[in-house]
């Protein structure tokens, strides 16, 4: 299951994602345009689904996010390769503020993101 959202995610489809992703879901998302690629497929595939829409590598960032408690996992192998990242794959806190500003409006269906 892969879903591309340029708007809020519906409480259908917040459904379906915990029914299939059984609750944990990869994402690719850009703060900046304020995209998101989610759901359970290979990480880069939902990089690259962005990129294809026209984002810009340095403006993707890969996660995991639990759809329960909301723990959101960096996932330093796909950001180490953005050049905004330091070599780690550490995202300082202003890139961290982003990405959770984006989620909280994909999200804001959860109770955990209100």
């Amino acid at each position: 299951m892969k879903l591309y959202k340029r708007i809020r995610l519906t409480k259908e489809e917040l459904a379906r994602l915990r029914r299939e992703c059984e609750g944990y879901v990869w994402a690719a998302v850009d703060p900046r345009k304020c995209v998101i690629s989610v759901g359970d497929d290979y990480l880069y595939d939902m990089r690259d689904m962005l990129i294809v829409r026209r984002c810009l590598p340095e403006d993707i960032y890969g996660i995991g996010f639990d759809l329960t408690s909301g723990e959101i996992n960096y996932v330093a192998q796909i950001n180490r390769r953005n050049p905004t990242v330091d070599a780690h794959g550490e995202l300082s806190d202003n890139q961290k503020e982003g990405v959770e500003r984006t989620l909280s409006y994909f999200f804001n269906k959860l109770p955990i993101m209100h």
